[in-house]
Formats: structure tokens, sequence, C-alpha cells
């Protein structure tokens, strides 16, 4: 049984966004399909039933589902059903009692397979604000020394601002915060900034206590070597990958979590079948493996086996992916970005 997801559609009676250009060049099979079916199952409100299960409704994956939910909010084409957790918070965060100095700016923006629905910026801080904040020890003088200690800079009073604003306005804990500036060392990106946007972005997908940042980062980085593997088996060597290659790469790693192993066997089906290195038509193989729910060699071996009949010789992914057939259905499909 799949689980009940209540959302409110925040565009309809022929009302759109502006970049929904944008936003539909960047969505998926996958994506489409759980947005339209949000639409049919939504009532007069925009209100989808608490009760209603996309994941059993269209027999996919919940993880699938939950990766779809996040783009879509990021997007800002769906929100938090009134009166949840999430949009209690949000109409917080707007209370116009809030004092002045710790309003967060809002900013809209779009994230793919994060959870953003707004990405706010940090209020600056006076001296009278953080010698308050300090006083009442919300922040300690310890947590500032250890964070210029991790940066490896004695901080000024901005750098101060935005590392008390994190935890402050955006409630991350304070190892959180020195996790997060631990990473962006090992990046090599020394700048406070840098370090802001990074724990933005987190904020926005939902991470802010310490467990989850330090899990979040553990992924990233894997991902981060994952990719690396991946250019070679490419063969792309020290090259800057375009923005479809780049893109290409962390759907496979970030949204499908496939390991190097997993793409090499599409790699290698990709070049049985069309005799070139294509990214584009491995992206089509992970899309179906992942939408079968397929996440290791052995289950996808298997599963190609199954569809050969269960033949001692593996399927090559079948009809469905003749590479003319492919590369013009998408073309009819108005995919004009396909290089």
């Amino acid at each position: 049984m799949g689980k009940a997801v209540k959302k409110i559609l925040k565009y309809g009676n022929g009302q759109l966004p502006d970049n929904l250009s944008e936003i539909l060049s960047n969505a998926d099979e996958n994506d489409l399909k759980i947005l339209i079916t949000l639409m049919m199952a939504e009532d007069e409100n925009g209100d989808v039933a608490e009760s209603f299960s996309v994941a059993d409704a269209l027999g996919i994956e919940e993880s699938a589902v939950a990766a779809s939910l996040k783009f879509w909010r990021g997007a800002g084409i769906i929100g938090a059903a009134k009166g949840t957790a999430k949009a209690q918070k949000t109409e917080e965060v707007k209370a116009a009692d809030m004092p002045s100095a710790t309003k967060k700016t809002v900013v809209q923006t779009a994230h793919r397979d994060g959870a953003i629905e707004r990405s706010m910026g940090l209020a600056p801080y006076n001296s009278d604000e953080l010698a308050s904040l300090f006083e009442k020890r919300k922040i300690t003088v310890e947590f500032i020394d250890e964070a210029q200690r991790v940066f490896g800079k004695t901080f000024n009073s901005n750098d101060t601002g935005i590392v008390v604003g994190l935890i402050d306005q955006f409630d991350f804990d304070e190892a959180a915060v020195l996790a997060i500036l631990s990473y962006v060392v090992r990046l090599d990106k020394r700048t406070m900034r840098y370090a802001e946007r990074v724990a933005l972005s987190f904020y926005d997908a939902g991470y802010t206590h310490t467990a989850e940042v330090v899990e979040r980062i553990a992924f990233i980085e894997r991902s981060r070597e994952t990719i690396s593997k991946i250019r070679q088996i490419f063969g792309f060597g020290g090259r800057e990958l375009s923005k479809t290659e780049k893109s290409y790469f962390e759907k496979w790693t970030q949204k499908f979590e496939y390991e190097e192993d997993v793409v090499r066997l599409a790699y290698d089906i990709t070049v049985d079948r069309t005799q070139k290195p294509l990214p584009r038509y491995t992206d089509a193989i992970l899309s179906e493996w992942y939408a079968a729910g397929l996440r290791t060699v052995e289950a996808i071996e298997k599963y190609e086996d199954d569809k050969n009949g269960g033949g001692s010789a593996p399927s090559l992914v079948g009809k469905s992916y003749d590479f003319d057939d492919f590369f013009d259905a998408a073309v009819k499909r108005g995919f004009d970005d396909i290089k």
C-alpha cells in the first residue's frame, strides 16, 4: 500500500507560471505522469484527498513519487496542503509581527529533485542583535571559535552573521553548520557566501539536523566519485562536461542512486546497439530500469533475461531501444534539445 498524499495544486483555471517552458524541459516522464494524476484527483479547492496514493494509482515506487513531488514543489506547482505542519511553518515565516531584523527574504527558486518551495536569504544582523544572541546563549562564543577553526579563517561581522543566521533563522544544529563548513573547505570553495548557498540548498531540501546534513554530504560526495568513474567509462577524460551530460550524470547518481557497475552495464548495451557512447541513449536505458524498480546489476540481468524469455543470451534492452525509433520519437515529442 503506497503512502497517501495530500497536496495542493497552485495553478489552475487557466493560470500558468511564467517559466512554464523551463519547468517542463526539466520534467521527466514520471514527473508528468504524477502531475497529471494529481490534477485528475484534485477537488475544487486544488486539494488531493489524504487517502489518495499516487504510487498505488500508477503502480510505481514511492521513492519515484517522492522525487517527483519534490521537483514539482521546487518548481512552485504544488505545495503543502492547508493545515499541514509545513504549510503552518510557511505561514509562521510570513507572520506580520516577526521582527524586521529576522525576517527572511523570499526568493522564488526551482531545483531538480530538491523540495524547494521558497529559498529564503539570510537577513543581516547589526552588532547589537549579535550581542543579544550571544547574551541569551542562543549562539555561543565557543561555536564561533570552532567555526573559524574549521573554516580556517577569522570571521568578519558578515561571516559571523551568516553562521549565526543559519542557526537563529533556519534552525540548523551547530554541528550541522560545522559539517557544512568542513564540506565547503573540502570543495576548496572557501567563501562564506558559498557556504550559505550550500546550507540553504540543504534547508530547502529539508535537511537541518546534524545526522541528516552529514548523511546528505556523504551521499553527494559518493555521487561525485561515481560521476568521476562514469566520465572514464564514457572516455570524456578531463574535459568539462556539457550541461546536458552533467544533468544526465547527476540524474543517474543522485536521483536514481545508481553505482558505477549499473551505469557501465547500460553503457555496454548502448555501445552494442549504437556503436557510439551516447549518454542520451544510456539515459533511456537507465530510466527504464529505474522505473521498473531495479537497483542492482543482478536484478537488472534477471529482468533482461526474463524479457528475453529466460534464454541464455541477455536481452539488449529490446525493441523499445532501437536507436532510430527512440530518436525519432523524441523529436516528435518536441525534445529539440537532444543533440
